[in-house]
């Protein structure tokens, strides 16, 4: 696509009618490597500990911290607010001649502080696979992920407060947390979720309820990494997501915070949603009060879709709130992703019983 305006007439297009969670336009489906690129912006704050060309997962560069240095919010903000203001206006622009859109908001995509941080400071201890070998070899980076976190946050929050004050309702941000989902993954294969589950349950509803003070709307994204169109792990069921969730609504609900809609990821990297009832099975105890948006569309096959919906939807007892792909259409060819936004559509038409 051409320009902002192009990308949100296409998702209007496309739409086939159905209502939507946002018409979205994100910025750029490789943002990680400019955003990491650009921490060398602030040299005197950063050093490159660990070189990558962004071939892979296995080559992304880590930064440390300069010996005396402060990191504060400037540092780390994705300072989008200028680009931001150019793709809300042309969402206005597509919104005016569509009386269809009056009710539509504008979806952008926030990834969560705990993924910058863990980008910025330790891509050197995460790769493919998780490897736990690496990243314990490594507990100087992801320590010093850690210990950054409440920098990222703020930096997020001001950024989302900006944007709010600026133009209100418009926006719903697409929270997205592959990190948190990952770790789960990670934690599921070494039997120890109940460790990770309140602590990465915890720093999500954390985010998640600092933007509802703000006064923002929210979805989350959940999915297993994208980049190169490679999964970093492979789930062997939706357990680890299940857990995750229940133990941040937990939290939402200690806080006072509304449970936003959440995406379920079913599919991993180029591998399509499993056609096994088993791997849906732990959504019978996912809590209730979730919206949840079943990510089981695949551009290859609407019939394998729809078996896969099926499957969730009979796991979940519920029909689903809405219906996705497992990543997003920005690694997809044109074709591809008509195709994928067809079969949601069609998908979408005839409610599967749940």
């Amino acid at each position: 696509m051409t320009g902002d305006e192009a990308v949100l007439r296409w998702f209007a297009d496309n739409s086939a009618g159905h209502p939507v969670t946002g018409l979205p336009c994100d910025l750029d489906p490789e943002w990680i490597i400019d955003y990491l690129h650009e921490r060398k912006d602030h040299d005197d704050v950063f050093e490159v500990v660990h070189a990558g060309d962004y071939a892979d997962y296995d080559h992304f560069p880590s930064y440390g911290l300069r010996r005396g240095a402060k990191l504060e919010p400037r540092h780390v903000s994705m300072n989008r607010l200028e680009r931001i203001g150019k793709v809300v206006a042309a969402f206005d622009a597509v919104r005016a001649d569509r009386p269809e859109l009056a009710d539509t908001k504008l979806q952008l995509s926030q990834p969560n502080p705990l993924d910058l941080a863990m980008f910025v400071f330790a891509g050197a201890a995460v790769s493919a696979g998780f490897p736990l070998g690496r990243a314990l070899r490594r507990t100087d980076v992801v320590v010093a992920a850690l210990r950054a976190l409440p920098v990222f946050t703020e930096a997020v929050l001001q950024e989302i407060s900006e944007v709010d004050s600026r133009y209100g309702d418009r926006v719903v941000w697409q929270v997205e947390s592959p990190f948190a989902l990952l770790g789960m993954v990670k934690a599921d294969q070494l039997k120890s979720r109940w460790a990770a589950a309140p602590l990465l349950g915890g720093q999500l509803a954390g985010l998640l309820t600092g933007i509802d003070k703000i006064g923002a709307a929210t979805t989350v994204h959940l999915c297993y990494g994208d980049y190169q169109h490679k999964a970093l792990l492979s789930p062997r069921s939706l357990a680890p997501a299940v857990t995750l969730l229940d133990h941040t609504a937990r939290r939402l609900r200690k806080a006072g915070t509304p449970l936003p809609p959440v995406h379920i990821p079913c599919a991993f990297g180029a591998e399509p949603a499993p056609q096994n009832p088993g791997f849906y099975a732990p959504l019978r105890r996912l809590d209730p009060e979730w919206k949840v948006i079943a990510g089981v569309v695949s551009s290859e096959s609407e019939a394998a879709s729809a078996s896969a919906l099926e499957l969730f939807e009979a796991a979940a007892g519920r029909t689903a709130y809405g219906v996705a792909t497992a990543c997003g259409l920005g690694r997809c060819d044109v074709a591809g992703a008509r195709q994928a936004a067809a079969t949601m559509g069609a998908l979408a038409s005839e409610p599967t019983e749940g």
